[in-house]
């Protein structure tokens, strides 16, 4: 009864006055500064998991009219690779429709937003090893010891509830036998949940050959080409010639080397000659600086970014 009657005491004291009260309670108890401030106070995010940002149509020319992909969901608190629900809700209301995300399944066979076990049990928690966690577990961990970590199937009923925005699927399966097994999997959960959400999903292929496969067996409206995996082995008249044939919609690079940026500018070059750089959209990831995401744009006519931490409104306020 004793302690009690303490506690509320001490509850009553704080709550009128504050930090003040807490001096106060110090004074009276005796207890040392450093004992005050310990209290257990569980890490909670700030960022609310709700709308704000009015939806609006499904716009189907999505690759020109907006510019920036969220990358991993996009950062948040100076995260990145988070793929969690409230990186998507944060950059979700800056305007970003479009939301890249990483795959991988779990030890029970169920689709998740992961970058790498390895990371994610050893950077985004501090759980140790690089095994998959089970549903269970991986709905359960915190990344970073606040955020929510997201299932493919409950990403597929936020889109059915949020009507406008696409996601951009980075599987990381570079052979046509482990697209094949991710994508029926894949398939599988959107088929449950609402089989019409397979036209606000994009996958990237890494090659041409994992291109024609997507193209050839399921019902994408676009797939995107992805050079990071295959850029070194080829070069930009090859590529274009490849881009032309498919009609491709979208082709995504880095900038990161002088290959790299030759093979990319050199698409556009090709393009250009032949009057064909209107039927196609160019994205550069990963941009996390304004400057550089208003020259990639003014200056090398590309599209758009992949960025962690600009957002679709921020960008259009910059541009020219």
């Amino acid at each position: 009864m004793k302690k009690l009657f303490t506690a509320i005491i001490i509850l009553l004291v704080i709550c009128a006055f504050g930090g003040f009260g807490i001096l106060i309670y110090q004074r009276i108890f005796d207890i040392p500064a450093d004992e005050v401030n310990k209290v257990d106070i569980p890490l909670e995010t700030s960022v609310p998991l709700v709308i704000t940002s009015i939806p609006g149509e499904l716009i189907e020319d999505w690759n020109h009219t907006y510019r920036v992909m969220a990358h991993a969901l996009g950062g948040i608190d100076n995260y990145d690779y988070t793929n969690s629900l409230e990186a998507f809700y944060q950059n979700y209301n800056a305007g970003t429709r479009l939301f890249e995300i990483d795959l991988d399944t779990t030890s029970d066979g169920d689709i998740c937003l992961i970058h790498t076990w390895e990371d994610f049990r050893n950077k985004l928690t501090d759980i140790g090893g690089d095994w998959p966690m089970s549903t269970e577990e991986f709905k359960q961990a915190k990344i970073h010891g606040k955020y929510t970590t997201v299932m493919f199937k409950d990403l597929l009923k936020l889109m059915e509830e949020i009507p406008d925005f696409y996601i951009i699927i980075d599987s990381k399966t570079f052979d046509i036998k482990g697209s094949e097994v991710m994508y029926n999997r894949m398939m599988d959960e959107v088929n449950t949940v609402n089989p019409e959400l397979v036209k606000r999903i994009v996958p990237q292929a890494y090659t041409p050959e994992m291109y024609d496969f997507l193209n050839e067996n399921y019902d994408f409206d676009k797939i995107i080409f992805t050079l990071y995996h295959y850029y070194v082995d080829s070069d930009g008249q090859k590529i274009y010639t490849f881009v032309k044939d498919r009609k491709v919609p979208v082709v995504v690079m880095h900038m990161d080397n002088e290959w790299a940026t030759k093979v990319i500018t050199d698409i556009y070059a090709y393009a250009e000659m032949q009057e064909y750089e209107d039927e196609f959209t160019i994205y550069i990831h990963t941009v996390n600086k304004m400057d550089k995401a208003l020259k990639i744009i003014n200056d090398n006519h590309f599209f758009g970014v992949y960025s962690d931490y600009i957002s679709e409104n921020e960008l259009n306020k910059n541009l020219k």
